[in-house]
């Protein structure tokens, strides 16, 4: 093998592992975004009395970024209301993520409870 076909596979896998580690942060980073619009828009826009209280805590893209799963918490002790309501204006807070970020495509979304979030507040001091 030459030196020149070695540098060349060499640059190729230094290339596929940066373009992976840029998908990843890119990723993060539209997570990071889309948590702090939905919980702006529960904030201001939303006047669901099922959402009060409803704070979205983390946003998993898949991986193709079609998908979006929102984990919220509730500060109501039953968060079956919340669960529905949030279901019911899943297209609602999709339509207003589209016209507020500059991003292509939008992905689906599904809301789920956090067990981890709820876990925390519930553990004394």
């Amino acid at each position: 093998m030459t030196k020149q076909r070695r540098w060349r596979r060499a640059s190729e896998r230094e290339g596929s592992e940066l373009a992976a580690r840029g998908a990843g942060l890119r990723s993060q980073r539209l997570e990071e975004l889309f948590r702090e619009e939905l919980n702006s828009v529960l904030d201001v826009e939303v006047s669901d009395p099922a959402l009060d209280g409803v704070r979205v805590t983390r946003v998993e893209l898949s991986g193709d970024g079609s998908r979006a799963r929102a984990w919220f918490v509730v500060d109501a002790l039953d968060a079956e209301p919340a669960s529905a309501a949030l279901e019911r204006a899943g297209r609602f807070l999709r339509s207003r993520l589209c016209d507020a970020l500059p991003v292509k495509r939008i992905p689906d979304l599904t809301f789920r409870q956090d067990p981890a979030a709820q876990l925390l507040e519930e553990e004394p001091p």
